[in-house]
Order: structure tokens, then C-alpha cells, then sequence
């Protein structure tokens, strides 16, 4: 468990990066660009942001129960 615990912070924080930079990799795939037609630019924001967020705190949480 302390694996995937590993796997979801560096998963986040990869998030986190791609959301800071918005990188053309990420934002111009056709999945993102569906999901930003739906919610528009400011919902995905927002969407991205809790997922991320959500990503990184089962993470830790994953790490710290297994210490």
C-alpha cells in the first residue's frame, strides 16, 4: 500500500504542474478538449483543481497510515 501511496503523491504533484504550466500536451487532447466544451474553461479549472487535490490527499494519507 505504501506503493500507491508513493504513486498518488507523484501522480498529484504531476497534476499540479501540468494544471500550473498548462502544457499544450495535456490541454490539447480531444478528451480535455470535450471536457472544457461541457464545463467550459473556468469549470475544468476548478474540476482539474479538486481532482488534483483529492489525488494527493489520498496519497498521504496512504503514506502516513502505513509508517
Amino acid at each position: 500500500m505504501h506503493t500507491l501511496g508513493v504513486v498518488l503523491v507523484i501522480y498529484g504533484l504531476v497534476c499540479l504542474i501540468v494544471m500550473a504550466t498548462r502544457l499544450p500536451l495535456a490541454y490539447n487532447s480531444s478528451k480535455v478538449k470535450a471536457m472544457i466544451k461541457m464545463m467550459g474553461k473556468k469549470g475544468f479549472d476548478i474540476f482539474f483543481l479538486v481532482w488534483t487535490a483529492l489525488v494527493l490527499g489520498a496519497g498521504i494519507i496512504i503514506i502516513m497510515l502505513n509508517q
